[in-house]
């Protein structure tokens, strides 16, 4: 077979160069784009030479579950306005200030969360972080989700206290003695004294961009005339604020780490095409966050931002991540197997609020989109991948 990868047809809301997976992109973002997955790909055999069956996406058997001892203390308190939940298109999404956050909040969202801290961890190696940080005291996690980075970091590092934050209260009531939870807003002033954390850590935030660009695609029919005054942001409303004050709460020396998805596809060699349902899907997502000035696609600013911020010693780290099981590396396959898990969640937890809010789709419409992208994720002969931006920097010790 002709085993040639070609060079990626469509470069993404970012244009930009990478390498294989695991390592530092060194090219601008004008690079010429390079396969990440080398060798090329192979048809996928068992061991008796033959095509084996459908990939399954059975998260139970994906999922492995951390038990605590009897001795481990509740953390937090909640009030029943908290509790007082919102529901719409049959999700249940946060109610404390509603309307900053597009994801829902229910067990099958918390479940996609628990399987998307697995695949960060198979991608960095097992590693939670990239920053060389020694002996942290005290470290915090922006909206912390279900807790399992928070957790997993506090079990690692015993003499740090660790503290998670988030718009619910999704996680565990029993944890390590050495983390707190809390329900707040990291985009409110802190109330924490300043210079006070080692480390702060924040994963798949991204959703607004403060000086928005030009849209990336021409308008398309489906726009919705009531979208400007609609404002489903996912997470940060400013990113600069949100920087500022991570930098201004570390102690000098701390560091800051960014961890961030691209919400967008590409594919080496011509399998993934502009107009198939997961590039339709994705460019009417990106649509819908230009609408409402809300940049889904921020990966590829993390650094310069950090570095207009005053941090030093600042790093990129990217990771390729394939969306089903297609590479020939057993490494990558299973992590394929495990994102392919993950997206059966994300395909409607991303553009549900989106494509009823902002485009003015019916429930319908979007569910029948949100059916095609999944039928299309689960073909081997696809071999798309998207990216995960790692960042960090070092607040000066001066």
């Amino acid at each position: 077979m002709d085993c040639t990868m070609t060079t990626t047809e469509h470069p993404g809301p970012h244009s930009t160069g990478h390498n294989d997976y695991g390592y530092a992109e060194t090219g601008g973002p004008h690079a010429a784009p390079s396969s990440p997955l080398n060798p090329p790909i192979a048809p996928l055999e068992d061991e008796d030479g033959e095509e084996p069956e459908d990939f399954v996406t059975d998260t139970e058997s994906l999922r492995s579950r951390s038990d605590y001892d009897e001795d481990f203390m509740e953390t937090y308190s909640l009030s029943s306005s908290i509790l007082d939940y919102q529901y719409e298109n049959g999700r249940r999404y946060a109610s404390f200030r509603s309307g900053h956050y597009m994801m829902p909040n229910d067990e099958e969202e918390q479940e996609r969360l628990d399987l998307t801290h697995h695949i960060y961890l198979m991608l960095m190696g097992g590693e939670l972080y990239n920053a060389p940080i020694k002996n942290p005291q005290k470290v915090l996690d922006l909206g912390t989700g279900t807790g399992n980075w928070a957790i997993d970091f506090a079990d690692s590092h015993p003499g740090a206290m660790v503290v998670g934050n988030d718009l619910s209260p999704i996680q565990p009531s029993w944890v390590p003695p050495n983390v707190d939870f809390f329900v707040d807003d990291y985009e409110a002033d802190w109330l924490e004294k300043l210079n006070a954390y080692d480390f702060i850590h924040s994963r798949n935030l991204a959703g607004y961009d403060p000086y928005p660009r030009p849209p990336l695609h021409l308008p398309h029919p489906y726009s919705h005339p009531s979208a400007h005054t609609i404002n489903p942001a996912r997470c940060v409303m400013d990113w600069h604020r949100l920087i500022r004050q991570a930098y201004d709460h570390l102690k000098p020396g701390g560091y800051l780490e960014l961890q961030e998805s691209a919400v967008w596809a590409w594919s080496d060699d011509g399998t993934l095409t502009m107009d198939s349902p997961l590039m339709e899907y994705l460019m009417a997502l990106n649509d819908a966050g230009h609408m409402i000035g809300r940049e889904l696609n921020i990966y590829i600013d993390l650094k310069p931002w950090l570095l207009a911020h005053g941090f030093e010693d600042v790093h990129e780290q990217t990771y390729i991540l394939p969306f089903s099981p297609w590479p020939q590396d057993p490494r990558l396959r299973e992590i394929g197997r495990v994102q392919a898990a993950m997206v059966e969640k994300a395909v409607e937890a991303y553009g549900l609020r989106l494509c009823t809010q902002v485009l003015g789709w019916s429930q319908d419409r979007t569910r029948i989109m949100q059916s095609l992208v999944r039928q299309q994720l689960k073909d081997r002969s696809q071999h798309s991948y998207t990216k995960i931006k790692v960042v960090y920097g070092r607040k000066p010790l001066i």
